[in-house]
């Protein structure tokens, strides 16, 4: 698909069933076109981009069809591509197109807002609340996680008031706006600016040059079978429990969950480490699973020759399992490739045996072969060595899981390089080490660490920006991950 392509098929249909089915018919070719387009291409192509975005918007089928889903939802993708290189002005004129309350609305004004500031000294100020208020408003839509756009959109506004302030010497000024995202009226009222992320950029750990992500050329969407499986046991069970009635998004991202990094050993108020979990598994596992199988699809042609056509047992240990998150995107990503369940022998360990009750709930599910074998330790320290004779056999093909591990204060690096490399000294085979964490120094020190206590070869090091939806029949705009990952060979 290409520009000339959909510039055609948007202007040439006459009614609004043949456009909106246009839109449908091509819905993940559309989207991967708008999510793989470079930067450059897009600056090259901007007024012409423009030109589409507006002739579609001016035209009678979408003037009189503005509620339609479907255009509704290529016009996201317009907005995406524009605010990628900052073409604040074709912004304006889309964000004006949706619905007073729709999430993707107040964000765009957020942005059109900073963007267009003229007086330097005392608009990044005043503008401030409301910059903030929309941003949190886009926040609250429960059905999409918009907290990666949120939060990078917050860096943008943080770090363009920040370089204006100090180009024209304000220094009052900019200690002033420094104290707003810092204060802790601000961080009460915007629990999203607890974010650690975000706080990353506020404490100077993070050069302020943004980095380019490589993009994913398509938008990640669940299958038929993942998306009931995550309806029955995530979204039905949190609508039923009435969490979302008793606590509102922002406390549940940043306090229960402390987004994502919250001890699911404890309880909070009357919300036991079960309920934690279920949580989790509503507002983050989902974005990780779709991190996960698009690492493991990079490798999948490797691991289908050299595997499952060679009929080996599949050994999967995942460390930091939490609810068999890595487990799913694996056995998704074999389901939908041979239309079959995997038959796996799986080790997760996880410190929270609220997460591996959940584990186990999902372990259940049609994605896996009956004949597949579950075990679950709180620690790889507990693990007996007979076991790991037993469970690992010199016919397995192992893969050593590690998704946000080494950011763990209280992970034990060395302990860790000890196991594997016990397992390893029994293999007469390679295993594989997939490694998935932040992309920051600090973080990732007890992961250079452990590698000096391993003997591998490095097969990959990448950093990608995930887009995905957790409904494949969704509307909104595509939401993303960014997602820092190697893959070694012991």
């Amino acid at each position: 698909m290409n520009l000339q392509t959909i510039k055609d098929n948007l202007l040439s249909v006459n009614t609004e069933n043949e456009l909106a089915a246009y839109i449908r018919n091509n819905k993940a070719a559309l989207e991967s076109f708008f999510v793989s387009l470079p930067d450059e291409e897009i600056e090259e192509q901007k007024f012409d981009l423009q030109d589409i975005c507006g002739d579609f918007i001016n035209s009678k089928i979408f003037q009189n069809n503005k509620q339609n889903a479907e255009f509704l939802e290529l016009l996201t993708l317009f907005a995406s591509l524009f605010e990628k290189i900052g073409f604040y002005g074709a912004i304006s004129f889309i964000q004006n197109q949706f619905s007073q309350d729709s999430s993707i609305r107040h964000r765009l004004y957020a942005v059109y807002s900073f963007s267009k500031i003229s007086n330097v000294r005392t608009e990044y100020i005043e503008k401030f609340r409301t910059i903030l208020d929309r941003l949190q408003k886009a926040q609250d839509f429960a059905d999409v996680d918009y907290t990666s756009q949120v939060i990078q959109d917050t860096i943008n506004y943080y770090l363009r008031g920040k370089s204006a302030l100090e180009n024209g010497n304000f220094t009052d000024e900019l200690d002033e706006f420094k104290t707003l995202f810092n204060s802790p009226n601000s961080k009460l009222t915007y629990k999203f600016l607890n974010h650690p992320n975000l706080k990353e950029y506020l404490d100077g750990y993070i050069s302020e040059k943004i980095v380019i992500e490589l993009i994913a050329n398509k938008v990640y969407v669940p299958s038929a079978l993942v998306q009931t499986i995550f309806q029955q046991l995530i979204v039905n069970q949190v609508n039923a429990k009435g969490y979302l009635n008793q606590y509102t998004n922002d406390e549940i991202r940043a306090d229960i969950l402390n987004y994502g990094r919250a001890d699911f050993t404890q309880t909070y108020k009357n919300l036991t480490p079960y309920d934690r979990v279920q949580l989790y598994c509503y507002f983050n596992m989902r974005k990780h699973f779709y991190t996960s199988y698009a690492v493991y699809e990079k490798i999948y042609t490797s691991l289908n020759a050299n595997v499952f056509q060679k009929n080996r047992d599949f050994t999967f240990i995942d460390f930091g399992c939490g609810a068999l998150t890595s487990g799913l995107a694996i056995a998704s990503l074999y389901q939908d490739n041979e239309n079959k369940p995997l038959k796996i022998n799986y080790l997760g360990i996880d410190i929270a045996e609220s997460m591996l009750e959940k584990a186990k709930e999902f372990s259940k599910t049609e994605l896996f072969d009956t004949q597949s074998l579950f075990n679950y330790y709180t620690s790889w320290e507990l693990v007996e060595g007979s076991f790991i004779e037993n469970f690992v056999k010199n016919n397995s093909f192992v893969v050593f899981n590690a998704s946000y591990l080494f950011a763990s204060s209280s992970l034990n690096e060395n302990s860790l390089a000890d196991f594997i490399n016990k397992i390893t000294a029994k293999l007469d085979k390679n295993a594989y080490f997939i490694f998935q964490n932040p992309d920051r120094a600090d973080r990732n020190e007890k992961y250079q660490k452990f590698k000096k206590q391993i003997s591998f070869k490095e097969m990959a090091k990448e950093t990608d920006k995930v887009y995905y939806k957790n409904n494949a029949n969704s509307t909104f705009e595509p939401s993303f991950e960014i997602v820092n990952f190697e893959i070694l060979s012991l």
